[in-house]
This record gives structure tokens, C-alpha cells and sequence, in this order.
């Protein structure tokens, strides 16, 4: 896979959540993965907001009733 080296100028305050979650030689991955991301949701945006719910609860994981559950009963602890 080729690469093409980019600078870009975030906030500071953006920059130093980076810092803290990710580590160094993670950044530019993290960075493709939400470019691309945020590309696929332009490139798949439609007018409606509920088929555009629909195509991104395709992509996720699924879950079944007793994971969901148990992760709200999780939550409230």
C-alpha cells in the first residue's frame, strides 16, 4: 500500500486528546481510518436521515437483545 505524507492544523485542545488516547505510531492510522469514515458518510449521505441510519446500522456490529441488555444494566451501575 502506498502512502502520501499530509500535514493538516487541528485545535490544541484536539491535538492534546490525541496525544493522551493514542500513541505515537498510532496517529496515522487513526487518522485515515476517520477520513475515510467521514468520506464514506459524504460519499453515502442522502436526504433522508432514516435511510442513512439504515445504511450505518449496516456496518455495525451486531448485537444480540442480551448483549444490549446487559450493557444498559452495566451502564447504570
Amino acid at each position: 500500500m502506498s502512502t502520501q505524507r499530509l500535514t493538516v492544523t487541528v485545535p490544541a485542545r484536539l491535538y492534546q486528546r490525541i496525544r493522551t488516547k493514542l500513541p505515537r505510531r498510532g496517529v496515522s492510522q487513526f487518522v485515515a481510518k476517520a477520513v475515510e469514515n467521514e468520506l464514506f458518510q459524504l460519499e453515502n449521505a442522502s436526504q433522508d436521515p432514516v435511510e442513512d441510519w439504515l445504511k450505518l446500522r449496516g456496518r455495525m456490529p451486531k448485537f444480540t437483545t442480551k448483549q444490549i441488555l446487559r450493557a444498559i444494566d452495566k451502564g447504570r451501575q
